[in-house]
């Protein structure tokens, strides 16, 4: 299992990018979270919280500063999803480092990133290959060609590139896609449908406007 998330699928870029932006066009609902079913340790797995719903209040289940594996869409199968191959439907859910708000009770503790980096579409993990990453490892990290997005820290926009040759391409293709979250009443993580446009989730494989206000958070009008 540990080479899942490795390779991404051959697809043609410009048949991609018009498929990534209209591909959730019929989703019209929230989806809770299920996490994959992958008992393997992070990142290859979610170790004890596989095929697990999320719920924000569980601090001891999804504690600060970690990261688990998620498909979205999902197909409804938790060990389906954990079988899926295809790295354009994968994300990286990281809660986030506690004095980055990791602690709190609300969608804002988490971001999900996609697992294909915008440079040439490896699977980043957020602290690399480590489990509860020190600060120099706070970051969403590509094992490839070294990329690095950030999760908020030092004040730089979510998602943007810091290093590496993502760091050097220019927007939008500088920042990694990601999911809008919100909870439902019971706080249980919900994806919001995205809009695979470089102006809100991004598209995935090409890039994201880190810098036009968006937020990885749904906060209802």
């Amino acid at each position: 299992m540990g080479g899942i998330l490795s390779l991404t699928p051959y697809v043609p870029f410009g048949t991609f990018l018009s498929a990534s932006v209209g591909g959730s066009s019929s989703l019209t609902k929230n989806q809770t979270i299920v996490l994959d079913n992958l008992p393997a340790s992070p990142p290859f797995g979610n170790g004890r919280a596989a095929g697990l719903k999320v719920n924000v209040n569980d601090l001891s289940t999804f504690p600060p500063n970690s990261h688990w594996l998620m498909t979205y869409p999902s197909s409804g199968d938790s060990n389906l999803d954990g079988q899926n191959q295809n790295t354009f439907v994968k994300f990286d859910l990281i809660r986030l480092p506690s004095e980055l708000g990791g602690s709190n009770k609300t969608a804002s503790a988490f971001v999900a990133f996609s697992k294909v980096c915008v440079h040439l579409w490896c699977s980043p993990n957020y602290g690399g290959p480590l489990t509860n990453p020190p600060p120099e490892h706070r970051v969403y990290e590509c094992p490839c060609h070294g990329s690095l997005y950030s999760v908020g820290e030092n004040n730089n926009a979510v998602g943007v590139a810091t290093k590496g040759p993502a760091f050097v391409q220019p927007a939008p293709t500088n920042a990694i896609p990601l999911l809008t979250l919100t909870t439902d009443s019971a706080g249980n993580l919900q994806v919001v449908p995205p809009v695979w446009t470089v102006e809100q989730n991004g598209v995935l494989g090409y890039g994201r406007n880190a810098g036009g206000g968006f937020t990885a958070e749904y906060k209802p009008l």
